[in-house]
């Protein structure tokens, strides 16, 4: 595994279609990467990878740690680049950034600096400080707490940070119409989550063609190179896990109310900044702030903007790149978009003609697909189908135990 080119290979800890975009990007450039998972997925399956090593366990734990600072010593992986590409593993490299930085090159700042993104309290705190808007955010502290609220209908009940509410449920938020949904996702919240970390928020009015994002490099807080996209569909599409169809269109406005966030932050590196369009005031309001590749990443590179790239050569010190991006490219996720698809047909979002002409007009771009590196969407497909599967297995599972509890006359439950 020892390195064999005088460019410094990548470490990427992840393996899903952002990790993918990574590695190909990089790996374009004769640059070598190793890839580091507990569930393999796209990435593992790339021509780029050159080794791919199965982690059984979480990945943001101590023994994690040790091995990624003794894998390190023991291959001569020393100022090999660290890139995290999911939330948990980037607050994980966050928390660890001194050890870490003992071996490798991070991608990712110090915890200071990152819990500002990772943590939404922070981050809406932060928006109100540098006057950018964002949605009404409700904090209760508790259960009593929370009936004493004056809250307007309808809602959202979410964590702070989100990442445990998708562990536990696959969802990003709960919905609640009315003061009796918002206790009982209060509560299953509760199960999950901290209750300190629980937060309520208006829901803003509108679907994905209202939802938008910047995506940019920094560097101590300034913009060196950014474009901006309309994230069309989502899946699922009332609080999509990610993106599914992305559009890249000029929205200047986004990257004046980026600035304001970053500079605060003094962050440095690839962070993508999401708003929604709120028609009811005619304002674009803050969602949330990522300091990682993002879903659509490669989309900016089709764009001319090459994220992966242009951190990984700043991080040598060199000076990258940063062109004017060409909009107009289009970024489809075929696995969520077409569920998201059928639900908005469903929906009346949209008609079936419109759902096609939007995946055949202008120049697409694929999360997975690329003829150059064809395995990784065999690979995609294998994944989610053996997901889905066990998924199944494991919702009929469960089905049947509760069949086999029966309502007692208290109205309890006895086996």
């Amino acid at each position: 595994m020892s390195q064999q080119l005088d460019l410094p290979g990548v470490v990427v800890l992840g393996s899903d279609f952002k990790a993918l975009g990574v590695m190909r990007s990089l790996g374009r450039r004769g640059i070598p990467a190793i890839v580091i998972d507990n569930l393999p997925r796209s990435a593992w399956f790339s021509r780029y990878a050159l080794k791919c090593l199965r982690w059984h366990g979480p990945m943001d734990d101590t023994a994690f740690l040790h091995f990624l600072l003794r894998l390190g010593k023991e291959h001569q992986l020393e100022q090999w680049m660290l890139f995290p590409t999911q939330d948990e593993v980037v607050e994980f490299v966050s928390r660890h950034a001194v050890q870490l930085a003992s071996v490798y090159r991070l991608t990712t700042q110090e915890w200071d600096v990152v819990q500002w993104a990772c943590d939404k309290r922070l981050t809406y705190r932060m928006a109100q400080e540098v006057g950018v808007p964002y949605p009404k955010t409700w904090y209760p502290l508790n259960e009593e707490h929370l009936k004493t609220l004056e809250i307007t209908f309808p809602v959202i009940v979410k964590p702070a940070i989100s990442i445990r509410l998708q562990h536990a449920l696959r969802l990003k938020a709960l919905p609640a119409s009315n003061h009796e949904e918002l206790l009982k996702h209060y509560r299953l919240m509760a199960d999950v989550s901290c209750p300190q970390e629980i937060m309520i928020q208006e829901i803003i009015p509108g679907s994905g063609d209202t939802q938008y994002s910047v995506a940019t490099y920094c560097k101590d807080g300034h913009i060196r190179a950014s474009m901006t996209a309309r994230r069309t569909r989502q899946y699922p599409i009332d609080y999509g896990l990610g993106s599914s169809f992305v559009e890249a269109m000029k929205v200047p406005v986004l990257v004046e109310l980026a600035e304001k966030l970053l500079y605060f932050m003094r962050v440095s590196g690839m962070v993508e900044v999401e708003f929604k369009f709120d028609s009811r005031d005619g304002q674009y309001k803050l969602l949330d702030i990522n300091v990682r590749p993002w879903g659509w990443h490669t989309l900016c590179i089709a764009s001319g903007l090459d994220f992966p790239a242009i951190q990984y050569y700043d991080l040598l010190g060199q000076t990258p790149a940063t062109p004017t991006p060409r909009y107009g490219y289009r970024w489809v996720r075929v696995l969520t978009d077409l569920p998201a698809g059928l639900q908005e047909i469903r929906t009346g979002i949209t008609t079936p003609g419109a759902y096609l002409r939007s995946l055949l007009a202008g120049n697409t771009v694929f999360s997975v697909f690329d003829w150059h590196d064809p395995l990784p969407a065999l690979g995609d497909f294998a994944v989610a189908l053996s997901r889905a599967i066990t998924g199944s297995y494991k919702k009929r599972q469960k089905t049947h135990e509760s069949s086999k509890m029966i309502p007692s006359s208290k109205g309890d439950y006895a086996a």
